[in-house]
């Protein structure tokens, strides 16, 4: 199973509409990028507002289906989202789904890249590869054959702490525990004192070494977007 984000889900929305991610920037590229493909998944569907940006910029043809394994994350989801995207709890290394999606993608939520310098890695939340190469086999069976699957691009991450509105500060604190796996420390203070702890483990693959994984579990690399936002594979 991913990391839970039952800790975090209070202040999530606080943390990521504080300039963490820019969700319009994402949310265009993807559009572009799901062009007629009309039934979407999105892996790790959080609070809901990868969902929400989509819609809000003309996406209301999509018919997306999130999936998270969080229940106080979904609770958020549900009430900014209402009926127009299906969202289901699921732990994706258990799901088992028909051929029945178009095309998926993940904005941080289950599988994401990080571009460092003149390389890149997959982090994901699954911390076993054998977790991994179910999870991805897994979706493969959800998705129809030469649909795309879009990992988001992240910047590095680093340790900081920022201020929030209302008084807060954010703070991020992350080590390497042993090669290629990372636990991050997330923090909400309040006058110096911690109102929220989240701890996530983190596992990264050198992106040779994800491609070939991906390729074994039936995704195709295709191409960087040229904005550098997403990485396209195709599944098979």
């Amino acid at each position: 199973m991913a990391n839970s984000y039952a800790a975090l889900s209070r202040h999530y929305d606080l943390i990521m509409t504080s300039g963490y991610y820019d969700y319009g920037a994402y949310a265009r590229t993807l559009l572009a990028e799901l062009g007629d493909h009309a039934d979407v998944l999105e892996l790790g569907v959080g609070t809901g507002l990868v969902c929400a940006s989509l819609l809000e910029l003309g996406g209301a043809g999509l018919r997306i289906t999130g999936i998270d394994h969080t229940e106080s994350m979904l609770t958020q989801a549900r009430a900014r989202l209402g009926d127009r995207v299906r969202l289901i709890r699921q732990d994706i290394v258990a799901m088992a789904a028909p051929p029945a999606f178009d095309a998926a993608y993940a904005v941080g939520g289950v599988w994401y890249c990080v571009q460092d310098e003149d390389s890149t890695s997959l982090y994901t939340h699954l911390t076993g590869e054998d977790d991994d190469t179910r999870a991805l086999k897994n979706l493969a069976a959800a998705l129809r054959p030469g649909a795309p699957l879009l990992l988001a691009v992240q910047q590095p991450h680093r340790d900081y702490h920022r201020p929030l509105p209302g008084g807060l500060e954010y703070a991020q604190e992350i080590r390497a525990v042993e090669e290629n796996r990372y636990l991050e420390d997330y923090f909400v203070r309040q006058d110096g004192e911690v109102v929220m702890h989240q701890r996530c483990q983190y596992r990264a693959y050198p992106q040779d070494r994800a491609d070939r994984l991906l390729a074994q579990c039936g995704f195709r690399f295709e191409r960087v977007t040229g904005d550098g936002l997403l990485r396209r594979y195709v599944r098979g």
